[in-house]
């Protein structure tokens, strides 16, 4: 006799059974069914092997699969009724899995893998189930080997098929189906069939990335480079985590062959532990090839730290991964008879680039290599052209020539040139700006050409206004006091004292130097603009650049110019104007540019209508603009693709956003963390979310009430959709006293109405104590319609919470109240909503025929097709509860056709 009782074999079953996924578990189970057979167990020994299948199939190992396949099958033979229908439809759905395992590991022979299909086609005929997965297993084994022919023909029966019960979810059948169209070379049918079978949320685990990354081929194919770009980022997305899957193998290679080597490569370092711990050998021989066709575009000595192994070379990593995708190749074909996989991996490591594929964050630009990249010459010809050309108004120009002398150069120079040189490195940004070296090197020059310099650094100093004043007292040319006039309008405009600035402006207007009469008129124009005479601003400025004006004052006056068509809200004259901007100069000047495009686009609010704009901006600020810059960029074109329900590009973007963030940006890593909380919450991301938006509070100033109030929502609804309801509440309840201290008493009302929206049915108490609360606020509100707004939601959920309580009488007569308070506000919408709340009540009081009529009134006030499958619905239940047929029934037609 055993030493265990079948309690004890039982317990340690459920034990093994709630263990984490993993070996431990396989072997927990393994010992539970061996308890089982020792004690002539059968029911529990049917349990533990049907644990053991799923367990096996969650590890990748199908050979671990075998022997509880087996030994079920006999079981079944032997006695059909130890087997419950759960066991029995696990049993039968596990057959499929066979098949798979034992075609993706060449120790299995070819006449095993037919075998299990010729088997696994019985089984189901004679259980009466759809052969669909038969066709699949057929087509799937047709590829393998290498029969094409074959491939088109099961494929054919297999989309001609209807599903069954034992077929795979609708969407995993679809992704099955691409990538065979894909194998035949049907690309534009796999796109179509695919993108079709995204519609909809199947509730499968492995979707929809499953059918994304199927599509990935086919739209590269047909060069639909936009939404091949969408699949791989929402796919790789939802995969990024999972150490397991194969999917992530595609998107290496897809990386590798659309330009995105630098992300293919950061997807390969997450992917290394894969080198040394694939299970299945057709995973390990995919992830072979797909890394090899990466590591060919990756410089050979780049290093990679590979677990289980060590440090190699990419050029090292690619021989190692090469010799063993082919050397798997070699085996299948061999148990395959057929050279197929050889050559297929072959021509894959052949394959040619397709055209490049942007993602959601822009890589740098690509620039032009310049034979020339500085001025040879005479260094003292060089420096005198500079100061020359500063003097003149070519800031381009002279910037070239300052980039040709080097500092260790200034000792070549003569003093007052390398003053010039030195003086013009701080002012442009090149070095740190010194005040002490300032201040020495301009001791070397002439006293008019410094007090030039310290008139044009005068504006920002604590003391700028003496400064500019004591520069055009002591000035000794008209140059000099030119610039010191105009330096001084702008700290006169600045303290409010315009009609000296003005004054200034005449000065410099008068003084004519040509090198800076375009200058001035944009000064000029500046002048107004500061006055807030905006539209006569925006006359002057558009006159003067319509005549000539010297390449720096063109700059500014595209500046202003744009500024003040922002201002003005003139959107296409705008963004035409910000397009024009930054094509009139060349880079790195041009970059500088994009800062003022970026930052109209934005105050304008179309990022959307502008994201071509905005992804250029990223690749040309990651060569010519700081991190900083980028960061900024980057979170300007979340905007656009949060605009445009991109929310997967959106959070790529914003994640870059974040990683890029200088210190002292602290405002705007507010705006991305809150921003990035809000996507991961649109994306279900809910975790992340919740972070995000912590960090968000935390770095919010508490004056800021209105903003904490609205982030305090969003995090409580994060918090709700998490079940984490105590929280939820907490978070509800203080934003609504954020609201009201802030004086908004609607949104404190909206904030307890979304508290009692969100509370689980059980929570009833804490539902009524919300609504309360919120109705004991509309006296506060002046605005009737807002009033009426507000009652009509509250009046809703005391409905809800009667109907919850099977008080339908107060639960019907609550909602003919909010439905009237609707109807004064004119939301059809919301109407039919309302109705059909009411439609559900009666359901739940057993009267079919009074649900059938508000389902009937519902859909005669439906203002669009929204809510057309919410209607059928209730009607479709209505009219079975009365035993009607709904197929003949005139209206449920009517909606269907709608509805398809």
């Amino acid at each position: 006799m055993s030493d265990f009782t079948n309690e004890d074999a039982e317990r340690a079953f459920v034990e093994a059974y709630n263990m984490p996924t993993g070996m431990p578990k396989h072997e927990a189970l393994e010992r539970a069914a061996r308890m089982s057979d020792a004690l002539g167990h059968l029911p529990l020994g049917v349990s533990c092997r049907i644990a053991l299948l799923d367990s096996a199939y969650y590890l990748s190992r199908y050979d671990l699969m075998l022997a509880p396949f087996a030994w079920a099958l006999t079981a079944q033979e032997k006695d059909p009724e130890s087997f419950d229908d759960n066991e029995r439809h696990r049993l039968d759905w596990a057959h499929k899995w066979i098949g798979s395992g034992l075609r993706r590991d060449p120790r299995f022979s070819l006449e095993q893998m037919q075998s299990v299909i010729r088997q696994l086609a019985d089984r189901y005929g004679q259980r009466g189930y759809s052969v669909q997965p038969v066709h699949g297993a057929r087509a799937e084994h047709a590829y393998h080997v290498g029969d094409m022919t074959g491939l088109a023909e099961h494929l054919g029966k297999y989309l001609a098929t209807e599903r069954g019960p034992m077929a795979d979810c609708a969407a995993c059948v679809v992704e099955e189906q691409v990538w065979m169209l894909a194998r035949l070379g049907r690309f534009q049918e796999a796109a179509t069939h695919g993108w079709e079978g995204l519609s909809g949320d199947s509730g499968c685990s492995t979707q929809p990335q499953g059918i994304l990354t199927a599509l990935l081929w086919p739209l590269l194919e047909i060069g639909d480079v936009e939404r091949a770009a969408h699949a791989h980022t929402t796919a790789y997305r939802l995969i990024k985590e999972d150490d397991i899957t194969s999917y992530v193998h595609e998107h290496i290679r897809f990386c590798a062959l659309t330009g995105n080597v630098a992300r293919g490569e950061e997807i390969l370092r997450r992917s290394l532990h894969k080198v040394t711990a694939t299970q299945l050998p057709a995973d390990e021989m995919s992830f072979a090839q797909s890394a090899s066709v990466l590591l060919q575009r990756i410089p050979a000595d780049t290093v990679f730290e590979v677990p289980s192994v060590g440090t190699l070379t990419a050029a090292a990593l690619l021989d190692r991964l090469t010799a063993r995708a082919l050397e798997l190749a070699q085996a299948f074909d061999a148990r395959n008879g057929t050279p197929a996989w050889v050559t297929r991996v072959t021509e894959a490591l052949q394959r040619a680039d397709y055209s490049p594929v942007p993602l959601a964050v822009p890589p740098a630009a690509a620039t032009e290599v310049v034979e020339e990249p500085v001025v040879f010459g005479d260094p003292v010809e060089i420096a005198q052209a500079m100061v020359t050309l500063y003097e003149q108004g070519d800031f381009v120009k002279a910037r070239r020539m300052l980039d040709s002398l080097p500092a260790d150069m200034d000792a070549l120079l003569p003093p007052d040139l390398a003053a010039h040189a030195g003086i013009r490195r701080m002012t442009t940004g090149l070095v740190p700006f010194d005040t002490d070296a300032f201040d020495s090197l301009l001791a070397v020059l002439p006293h008019d050409l410094a007090l030039r310099y310290r008139a044009r650094m005068a504006i920002g100093l604590e003391d700028g206004m003496e400064t500019a004043e004591r520069c055009l007292a002591e000035a000794e040319s008209d140059f000099t006091r030119a610039i010191a006039a105009l330096t001084l309008a702008e700290l006169l405009d600045e303290a409010h004292s315009h009609e000296r600035a003005s004054e200034m402006i005449a000065l410099a207007s008068s003084l004519d130097v040509p090198e800076l009469r375009g200058r001035v008129l944009v000064e000029a124009a500046e002048h107004r603009a500061r006055q807030q005479d905006l539209e006569g601003a925006y006359a002057d400025v558009v006159a003067a650049m319509a005549g000539e004006l010297p390449v720096s004052a063109r700059f500014e006056g595209y500046r202003l110019r744009l500024r003040l068509e922002t201002l003005l809200r003139k959107v296409p004259e705008a963004l035409a104007t910000a397009r024009e901007f930054v094509a009139a100069f060349p880079l790195p000047e041009a970059s500088e540019a994009r800062w003022y495009q970026v930052a109209s686009i934005q105050e304008l609010d179309q990022e959307a209508a502008c994201l071509a704009d905005l992804r250029e901006a990223v690749a040309v600020s990651r060569v010519h603009l700081s991190p900083g810059h980028t960061a900024h960029f980057c979170f300007a074109l979340s905007g656009g693709y949060v605009q445009t329900d991109r929310f997967v590009e959106a959070a790529e973007v914003l994640e870059e956003s974040l990683r890029l963030l200088q210190e002292g940006q602290e405002d705007l890593r507010l705006q991305v963390v809150f921003r990035l909380g809000q996507v991961c919450r649109r994306l279900g991301e809910l975790p992340a979310a919740e972070r995000y938006l912590r960090e968000a509070a935390e770095l919010l100033p508490p004056e800021e009430v209105g903003r904490r109030a609205f982030l305090l929502d969003a995090l409580a609804s994060v918090q709700a959709r998490a079940h984490k309801h105590e929280e939820a509440t907490a978070s509800w309840r203080a934003a609504a006293a954020l609201w009201q201290q802030e004086g908004d008493v609607s949104e404190a009302i909206g904030s307890l109405i979304e508290l009692a929206s969100a509370l689980p049915d059980e929570e009833v108490r804490e539902t009524r104590a919300a609504v309360d609360e919120a109705e004991a606020l509309l006296a506060s509100l002046d605005d009737p319609s807002e009033v009426a707004r507000r009652q009509a939601e509250i009046v809703a959920i005391r409905a809800w919470v009667h109907g919850q309580a099977g008080e339908f009488a107060l639960a019907m007569k609550h909602y003919r109240d909010a439905e009237a308070l609707v109807v004064s506000l004119g939301d059809e919408g919301w109407r039919v909503f309302i109705v059909l709340r009411a439609a559900n009540v009666l359901l739940g009081a057993d009267d079919a025929e009074g649900a059938e009529a508000e389902a009937r009134r519902a859909a005669s006030l439906l203002p669009d097709d929204t809510q057309v499958g919410n209607v059928l619905s209730v009607l479709s239940e209505a009219l079975r509860r009365q035993n009607k047929p709904s197929g003949t029934d005139p209206l449920v037609r009517e909606l269907t056709a709608r509805l398809d």
